[in-house]
């Protein structure tokens, strides 16, 4: 007797983003970079271009877990990126004082929220710009 077993793989639903252009970033407050619906997605990686000339004195993660919930930040201290924990896997280093002309990177578990964003602020020396490329499944 033969038997024949078949299997499909996995579905894996793929998220792309990105900023339209850069965005214009203050000294001033904090700018929000991107807003992303992560409610289908396990993981997500971020590449933090700081494309302007003056280095971010504040790098933000705010989560969101209802559609009916507001934005709640959970990453703003260097020590969230220096020492990943919890929903950070792992981080370039501390991207709150993301330098002129680099790039930065962040990994998060996405599994609690529908919703991420990211700000950032310059610093005092004055206005930056940044973008973001985003990536998940």
């Amino acid at each position: 007797m033969v038997q024949s077993v078949s299997s499909s793989p996995a579905r894996r639903l793929v998220f792309l983003a990105k900023t339209d252009a850069d965005v214009a970033v203050p000294a001033a407050g904090n700018t929000n970079l991107l807003d992303m619906d992560v409610s289908q997605l396990a993981r997500i990686a971020l590449e933090i271009k700081n494309t302007g000339a003056n280095a971010f004195d504040a790098f933000i993660v705010q989560g969101k877990v209802h559609v009916d919930g507001a934005f709640v930040t959970i990453l703003s201290v260097a020590a969230d990126y220096t020492t990943p924990a919890g929903i950070v896997v792992d981080a370039s280093g501390d991207l709150t004082i993301l330098a002129a002309g680099t790039t930065g990177w962040l990994i998060l578990d996405a599994l609690s929220f529908i919703a991420i964003r990211l700000q950032a602020s310059a610093n005092v020396a004055g206005a930056t710009t940044a973008s973001v490329l985003a990536g998940g499944s």
